[in-house]
């Protein structure tokens, strides 16, 4: 399976265990969608669904598991290069790739 097809299937994984939770009106969070393709995983005949089953979940749970809190101060202090506060706006994805200087209008 080629890297499109991967994402393909992936995506479409994921769609279905959203919307099966969608049509149940229940919560959807990163537990309950873990448990939904846990499901799916274990229902699943097919051995390419499967593989990209537990790819996902492996995926979802690692994430969900070991992410980083968000360091608010740390990026506020690297969007302000010079020292001073001279601004209340700080970049929410690491440094700005936009010049200061250029003028877009």
């Amino acid at each position: 399976m080629n890297r499109s097809e991967h994402e393909r299937l992936t995506d479409e994984l994921i769609g279905e265990a959203t919307l099966s939770l969608l049509q149940e009106k229940g919560p959807i969070s990163i537990k309950g969608l873990l448990e939904r393709l846990s499901a799916m995983l274990a229902a699943e005949r097919d051995d390419e669904r499967r593989s990209v089953l537990a790819q996902i979940i492996l995926e979802i749970s690692s994430d969900s598991n070991g992410a980083p809190s968000r360091n608010v101060k740390s990026e506020q202090q690297a969007g302000d290069k010079d020292g001073l506060n001279s601004s209340n706006v700080y970049p929410l994805f690491g440094t700005s790739q936009q010049s200061r200087s250029s003028k877009k209008h």
